[in-house]
């Protein structure tokens, strides 16, 4: 039977092979990359590279078309939608372009 060190070195060694642990980039330690993004990652890459209009944008012209309390937002790729509660206590679906900060409509 092995010891509990070794099959801690032999854990640690097998999630090390398999990409599980930090990178060195420029000697600073960096995240893996997982290949995976989410929906704020992908928002936060296509605001940075000025494809879309940041988040902000996007609620504040939802706001100033649709009056009311900001509940819930999403990014879809070429459209921000953002879920508003009206003053009737109607919950409203306003989608507001990317790229050009548009409000397109709501539901």
């Amino acid at each position: 039977m092995m010891q509990k060190a070794t099959w801690i070195a032999l854990t640690i060694a097998a999630f090390l092979a398999l990409g599980f642990g930090p990178a060195r980039a420029d000697g600073l330690l960096v995240p893996v990359q997982w290949g995976y993004h989410s929906e704020q990652d992908r928002a936060r890459d296509a605001v940075r590279s000025g494809q879309v209009v940041s988040p902000g944008q996007a609620k504040q012209a939802a706001l100033s078309r649709y009056p009311g309390r900001f509940l819930d937002m999403s990014f879809g790729g070429n459209a921000y939608y953002v879920k508003i509660m009206t003053p009737q206590n109607r919950v409203v679906v306003v989608t507001v372009d990317a790229v050009s900060g548009r409000v397109m409509g709501a539901r």
